[in-house]
């Protein structure tokens, strides 16, 4: 191997890069004896063999590098902050501020069933403190998202302890919520009286910011009784609530959720106030009540609704 060595230029002795090799290879196979030419396609299996063997130790070593990487990964999911041991008997502590919200809520998801009902119980006597607050009340959504209707019975309970408090509740930004989301879960026989009080503010809450979402969701989600008393209340005072930019679209809810003859009686309501229909043309959304309520009409009714239109238009 000696003869082999000096044989080589030594520009190519320091070369490490794979096509180096091959030179090496060719000068050698010129400048050697004949005996090491003969021993040279031995010499490259070896080292073809040599690499095959190298990649895929290699290929192993990186597999198991990620697959210890990995390993690693799911035990830092399993040690979280966010895990169930680390939020039962705080969930009042945490459900307060914006993160400990998000570790409450991931916990919820997280457990089951009845990890889930240890972490609501905490939740029983404060619902109202937590309907006001910007981070509980997501808190409270995602329980009744995620929970047995049953389950949910506390905090209708908690509402309706207190005297006008589901009017209050209802026309809050964010006990709005918990309330329209109540309406839309909950047994019929659960809020019961929670709908009966809101159907006494039917007006006011119409024309509310956020108390017009609760009868609007009572509208769609209500029984048939809930229902025709809710759109008799809007049908006699439609003039008073279509002209608020929340009510308009209380009374385009009462007309898409009404029978058809339902939808018939507001639609002459609404025409009845002779302003009013081109007043709602010029609403933002206004039109959705015109147009419900020309196509509700019966042919004969449709032309003095069209005339009423073509009159508000020229004034």
């Amino acid at each position: 191997m000696a003869a082999f060595s000096s044989a080589l230029p030594p520009c190519m002795l320091n070369d490490s890069d794979g096509p180096s090799v091959c030179r090496v290879v060719s000068v050698a196979a010129s400048q050697a004896d004949r005996s090491i030419s003969e021993k040279l396609p031995e010499i490259s299996r070896r080292l073809s063999r040599s690499s095959t063997r190298l990649g895929s130790w290699a290929k192993q070593s990186s597999l198991s590098t990620w697959s210890a990487a990995d390993e690693d990964s799911e035990w830092e999911t399993l040690d979280s902050p966010r895990d169930f041991g680390s939020v039962v008997g705080r969930v009042q502590v945490l459900s307060h501020s914006r993160d400990g919200s998000l570790q409450v809520r991931d916990a919820l998801d997280q457990a089951p069933l009845m990890d889930r009902m240890l972490l609501v119980q905490e939740m029983h006597g404060h619902t109202l403190r937590a309907m006001r607050c910007p981070h509980a009340n997501h808190v409270l959504q995602k329980i009744i998202s995620i929970m047995p209707q049953a389950s949910l019975q506390f905090i209708v309970d908690e509402i309706m302890q207190y005297r006008g408090m589901a009017s209050k509740m209802a026309t809050h930004r964010y006990g709005g919520l918990i309330v329209q989301q109540l309406l839309e879960t909950c047994e019929a026989s659960q809020v019961g009286g929670l709908v009966e009080i809101l159907l006494q503010s039917t007006v006011m809450l119409s024309r509310h910011a956020y108390g017009n979402s609760a009868i609007q969701s009572l509208l769609k989600f209500g029984l048939e009784q809930q229902r025709y008393r809710c759109l008799r209340a809007i049908e006699q005072n439609v003039g008073f609530i279509a002209r608020s930019s929340f009510g308009v679209c209380v009374v385009a809810a009462a007309m898409e959720y009404a029978s058809p003859q339902d939808r018939v009686w507001t639609a002459r309501a609404v025409l009845q106030d002779p302003k009013l229909l081109p007043h709602l043309a010029q609403m933002q959304d206004g039109y959705t009540v015109v147009e419900q309520s020309v196509c509700a009409l019966p042919q004969r009714e449709r032309a003095r609704a069209c005339q009423s239109l073509t009159e508000g238009a020229i004034e």
